[in-house]
Parts: C-alpha cells; structure tokens; sequence
C-alpha cells in the first residue's frame, strides 16, 4: 500500500491522497511520498531576495519544513509541494520567486508544456515560482499579468508572456504544483496531479 507523510496540512491533503489509495504515515522514511502543503510566502533570504512590500512569509514554518526537506533529501524520498509547497520546493532545488504577481487568484487552464493538455486549475497565489535552469518545465499558464521581483537588490517588473505553473527537479526529487488539486470540484486536475506524481515517482 502506497503511504503519504503530509507536512502542515489540513484534511483536504489526506483526502487528496486517500481518494487514489494512500494510507497516511507519521514515519518520513516509510513514505513512498512527502507533500509540502499551501500557507505563507516562503522567507526570500532562502532564494537570496530582499523581501517584497507584499510578502507575508513565516520564518518559522520555512526552518521546520526546511529540516523535513533535508532529512527527505537523505532518505531518497520523493517530495510533492502543492501551492506554497511547490514554491517552497522550487526555492529549495535552487530555484527563486517573482514576489507579487496579478491574475493568479482565480480559476484559469494550465497547459501541459510536453503533451498540450489543459486541464482547469483552481489558483490562490500571488506569488509564482522562477525556476532554476535544473528544472523540467512541465506546465505553465499564459494570464499575462503583472509581476514583481527584485534581482538581488534591484526591483524589476513587467508583464508575463507565460507563468510556469508545475515544475520537476530530477536532483531533489521534487514535485512543485502550484495549483490546488485538494479543493473539490476540480476532479481533472486531481486526476492531472497524480498521473504526474507517477510519472515523476513510478509510485
């Protein structure tokens, strides 16, 4: 039986996972997956930025999950971020993050960058993720909104031609999905996320 260890989650994550057979695990190391759920900003001095007037990140939540990732990372075990999760994992695989971005707080399609498949997503962020050259760009959306970030210290903006939404990074094993498949109502994209996950994981 397939197990899940969900860290900081509400019962949406267990239900994500219990819909397509997994048993929740409180042991890391018995998980055939890790899921990093959505919450705050992740801290911008793990991506290297000056934080951004818009961003609301926990410091505490990034060093705990930050030690859950490591210990991951020394057990092989394969690692799915959801929302800030995804973010979260991107910022730890190398990547970094546009600070404030306009349009993603609605409903919109994702397009599967290899396959062409748009699936509707469910989006609550206003921040999105900027991968790291290692990433595999799996889907990405095309709103064209604002976003803001600072290159070290200098604040730079502009408008997306295309914001990508779902990346893989093979070095860490990570998952990153910047949509939410736990909301109800969004039965393709749940079944989108975990065709990903085995994929990705074989699990």
């Amino acid at each position: 039986m397939k197990k899940v260890f969900i860290v900081n989650g509400s019962p949406q994550y267990s239900a994500l996972f219990r819909k397509v057979g997994y048993l929740l695990t409180d042991m890391i190391h018995e998980a055939d997956v890790v899921c990093f759920t959505g919450g705050a900003d992740v801290t911008p001095a793990y991506y290297g930025d000056a934080p951004h007037p818009y961003t609301g990140n926990d410091v505490y939540r990034d060093k705990e999950e930050k030690l859950i990732f490591d210990m991951c990372l020394v057990d092989e075990v394969p690692m799915v971020g959801i929302c800030r999760g995804g973010q979260f994992l991107n910022v730890m695989s190398g990547g970094r993050m546009y600070q404030h971005v306009s349009g993603h707080t609605n409903a919109h399609t994702i397009t599967d960058r290899r396959t062409g498949e748009a699936v509707y997503a469910s989006s609550t962020h206003h921040q999105m993720m900027m991968p790291s050259p290692e990433a595999v760009l799996v889907a990405s959306s095309a709103i064209g909104g604002i976003r803001e970030w600072y290159d070290q210290e200098v604040f730079k903006k502009d408008v997306s031609k295309e914001d990508i939404e779902v990346v893989y990074y093979e070095h860490t094993k990570c998952l990153c999905f910047q949509p939410h498949p736990e909301f109800n109502g969004y039965d393709s994209l749940q079944v989108y996320f975990h065709s990903l996950i085995e994929e990705f994981f074989n699990v």
